[in-house]
């Protein structure tokens, strides 16, 4: 959990779990079914090397050291359906299905085209690049190099602390530094983030210029105000006093001003295209952080918004949202 138990929820107690990497800590785990389908995956293709289909890596990161995990999937077809369906249920009310399964009995499809470039694959904080295999399978499948990274503290990655983009950003250079002196990086370089990783991929543009377009999915605005609402979303009981002295301690500890890493600071710095995806009914990364960030972008900026998703189903929704991504990505990145 977010901030401990009953009876630990003391200002020093919420700040250390803000800060503190979220794999030291029982988190929230992917969807059974996608860990289940990774897993066969990597048993199948992920073997470290340079020769095999998925490649699996290890990146050493710093100065605040850290060692991230990462996997790259070359484009090719890897006969897997990605799906999702928007399904009601009670009181007028929808749930998102989303699947990703193999594609055993299907007609053979033809390869996708290398389109020379590489799409870098962000997940949300608290979470591991596995609940992002939907989006990279999908663009690997469209003919995009694919890189799916473990952020610092997440997943098997490693590093005591997260920062929210002060020592985020410089791994992602030091990151695409490797690949690209290792030959795993075409010229050409795209990032998809979701909410924490929205955020971060709007950093990583606004400080590297090899970043030639984001799409960002549920970006919010302020830091601090997203883990507010990330404390009310999940119905933790501490009061809204504890929680801002925590924020303020976080900061401290961080050595950051929460205002230099919001949404907004990062996208009036970036000068390359951003497209801006929203839910209509996300709580925390809400429609008038989107809008926010389009009356800032210094570059060319475009928002879609997605009426009945929320934060937790956005990132799946596939059905409206994988044709204007990847049309996004080929319009910005074959210039």
């Amino acid at each position: 959990m977010l901030f401990g138990g009953p009876g630990c929820l003391t200002s020093p107690t919420a700040a250390n779990r803000i800060v503190e990497a979220p794999n030291i800590h029982d988190s929230f785990g992917v969807n059974r079914a996608t860990k289940q389908l990774w897993e066969h995956l990597e048993t199948n293709f992920v073997v470290p090397g340079t020769s095999h289909p998925i490649i699996s890596l290890t990146i050493p990161v710093g100065p605040l050291p850290a060692v991230l995990k990462a996997v790259e999937l070359p484009p090719q077809d890897y006969h897997l359906d990605i799906s999702d369906k928007v399904v009601p249920v009670a009181n007028g009310k929808h749930n998102l299905d989303f699947w990703m399964m193999p594609q055993t009995n299907a007609p053979p499809r033809p390869e996708p085209p290398d389109r020379h470039a590489t799409i870098f694959v962000l997940h949300g904080y608290l979470l591991n690049k596995e609940t992002m295999a939907g989006w990279a399978f999908f663009l690997a499948q469209a003919g995009y190099r694919v890189v799916l990274v473990d952020l610092r503290g997440h997943g098997q990655s490693t590093g005591d602390t997260v920062s929210f983009g002060q020592h985020e950003t410089e791994d992602f250079r030091q990151l695409l530094d490797y690949l690209q002196a290792h030959g795993l990086c075409d010229d050409t370089v795209g990032v998809i983030g979701y909410s924490y990783g929205a955020d971060l991929a709007l950093h990583w543009a606004a400080h590297d210029s090899r970043v030639r377009a984001v799409v960002a999915i549920a970006p919010y605005n302020h830091p601090e105000d997203a883990i507010e609402r990330l404390v009310r979303e999940l119905g933790i009981h501490i009061s809204h006093r504890t929680v801002e002295k925590a924020l303020v301690l976080a900061s401290e500890r961080m050595n950051i001003q929460w205002a230099d890493w919001s949404g907004e600071a990062a996208i009036r710095q970036v000068h390359v295209p951003v497209l801006l995806v929203g839910g209509g009914k996300d709580a925390i990364s809400r429609p008038d952080d989107i809008a926010t960030l389009h009356a800032a972008a210094a570059g060319e900026s475009t928002v879609i918004e997605i009426p009945m998703a929320d934060h937790s189903s956005i990132e799946f929704w596939f059905h409206e949202l994988g044709e204007p991504v990847l049309t996004w990505f080929q319009e910005k990145l074959g210039r």
